[in-house]
């Protein structure tokens, strides 16, 4: 008998976790910066933002401990780590695709005890300098091809692009996708799943809403979808999932 392989992909903010952990560090660590960037989030792209205000952390002498000590504040429910241990447990693989940043995401993966449970991060490269300060690039620089994507992905991430990269490098063959997100930019991988896989939409936020408003875009989603309320709720979805294999074994 053969067990179903399975591939869990998890965006990160408000997905993983229940905060924009970019949002986070500025209201703990700089309310001006924060202020700023509220100010300019519409006028500068969003990883070239972050990128000028951790500079702008730096030079208020705000140093790579504090840094690291707020993002291990970040708030993670004890219910979506027992989602990545059921996971775990049932043999599937756990990715991350995310527009966060490589620094933040380990750090408050760690901090947690669940970074081993995770096989892959895709992200926005980040890496502290000689001085101590937090650089963080877009993962598709300005230099590089545009992916072209017409799925509203940002122009420096195409998740479907990477989730198709990441299946088409990978040596196992997943039989089945589980893809969990919130925003518009989970749409693009969701359109890139089969019939036999299920994406897990976040009630109350982006992507439920612009499939509301658009519902052509729906009809490019093959997979099965499964609205969800918080971190309780897609354990139990995880359970039944996980259930429903072992019955079929």
């Amino acid at each position: 008998m053969v067990s179903c392989k399975r591939l869990a992909v998890f965006d990160f903010d408000w997905s993983l976790i229940d905060v924009n952990s970019d949002i986070w560090i500025f209201d703990d660590l700089s309310k001006e910066s924060r202020l700023k960037l509220t100010e300019l989030h519409k006028q500068v792209q969003w990883t070239d933002l972050m990128d000028l205000l951790l500079g702008e952390l730096h030079e208020k002498g705000i140093n790579k401990e504090q840094i690291l000590e707020s993002l291990a504040k970040v708030p993670f429910s004890p219910s979506m780590i027992e989602t990545l241990q059921v996971m775990k447990n049932g043999d599937a693989d756990i990715i991350i695709i995310s527009d966060a940043n490589l620094i933040f995401i380990e750090t408050i993966l760690k901090a947690h005890g669940v970074h081993h449970l995770i096989s892959a991060i895709i992200t926005n490269p980040a890496a502290w300098d000689e001085n101590g300060r937090l650089r963080v690039q877009r993962l598709i620089k300005h230099t590089d091809e545009p992916h072209h994507c017409l799925n509203k992905c940002a122009v420096n991430i195409c998740k479907g692009r990477e989730l198709e990269t990441y299946l088409a490098s990978s040596p196992v063959k997943y039989d089945k996708i589980i893809y969990v997100g919130d925003s518009v930019n989970d749409f693009c991988p969701a359109t890139k799943m089969s019939s036999n896989d299920t994406v897990l939409i976040r009630k109350g936020f982006r992507l439920e809403e612009y499939l509301n408003d658009r519902l052509s875009a729906t009809t490019k989603i093959k997979s099965k979808i499964i609205y969800w309320n918080d971190a309780e709720h897609v354990l139990q979805i995880t359970k039944n999932e996980f259930a429903n294999e072992e019955s079929q074994v």
